[in-house]
């Protein structure tokens, strides 16, 4: 199998199966167009996300997580929007569907995934924490949905790449070299097209389509932010070859967003941390 036949099938798996490949879940998406209501209530919210149990049991795990978590348990998706609000829930409850997608067959696509996991974990929470304390704190559960979001295309290359390793007649054809030629090739226009086919907002599919561009609209803070901690990903090697050579202060990403080198040594440090937090929730995702 050459790499154009591959990209070739690639494109015939996009057209034929986006809407079924467990990338996006529909009730996750539904929230997010519920939460820009007005009129949006609790009842609303709880009412939509309980349609879907599985998804309900993720929320309610990662709700009462370290991360999340408060001091008294919550044991219901209430308590939950009580605890975190329409906002945060409607975030809560992607990132907990996406948990659910991070599945593979086969090891070699399996490690690709746990990696693109971290990252997206890390991009997502690290640009809330930029947005919440050196930003419009209004803007930080788009921030996270951006960074969370961002290598989406990543995501549907592998769970493609991961049902044709298991054909006979493409598993020997398909290595991680290909994969890895692949995915740099592909994902941000994979990951353009597939939120643009699952109608999210224009904003997010433009952060996973130019998140690797040499220039960037500098007046978007969520396109600045997830490009900076794409970098910082990048920098330290997390889902990736580490590239330590990467200064980030001396990137146009830093300067719009207005991190000095002591704001950005303060990220680096909850890395460590985030990257645990990543890997507890995949063992949520997988009990």
């Amino acid at each position: 199998m050459s790499e154009k036949s591959l990209a070739e099938l690639i494109d015939e798996h996009f057209d034929a199966d986006s809407q079924q490949l467990p990338v996006f879940n529909r009730v996750a998406l539904e929230l997010q167009k519920l939460k820009t209501s007005e009129t949006a209530t609790m009842k609303q919210v709880t009412d939509l996300i309980m349609k879907d149990q599985a998804l309900t049991s993720r929320i309610l795990q990662v709700a009462n997580s370290s991360f999340f978590g408060g001091l008294k348990q919550v044991d219901t998706l209430s308590g939950a929007v009580l605890r975190l609000g329409i906002n945060k829930v409607a975030s809560l409850a992607m990132m907990a569907s996406q948990l659910l997608a991070y599945q593979s067959k086969l090891p070699l696509t399996g490690e690709r995934m746990t990696g693109l996991w971290q990252r997206a974990y890390v991009c997502a929470s690290g640009a809330r924490w930029v947005v919440e304390n050196y930003g419009q704190r209004s803007e930080a559960e788009t921030a996270f949905l951006c960074g969370l979001l961002h290598d989406i295309g990543e995501l549907f290359l592998l769970k493609v790449l991961d049902g044709l390793a298991e054909d006979d007649s493409a598993s020997t054809a398909i290595t991680d070299a290909l994969i890895e030629e692949v995915l740099e090739a592909m994902h941000c226009e994979i990951g353009y097209r597939l939120m643009l086919k699952w109608e999210l907002p224009k904003h997010y599919a433009l952060v996973a389509r130019d998140h690797h561009k040499s220039t960037f609209d500098e007046k978007d803070p969520s396109m600045a932010v997830t490009r900076l901690l794409d970098m910082l990903c990048r920098k330290l090697g997390i889902g990736q070859t580490a590239d330590p050579d990467i200064v980030l202060a001396a990137t146009n990403e830093a300067q719009v967003l207005g991190l000095k080198e002591i704001h950005l040594a303060q990220l680096e440090v909850m890395i460590e941390d985030l990257v645990s937090q990543a890997n507890a929730m995949l063992q949520l995702g997988a009990g």
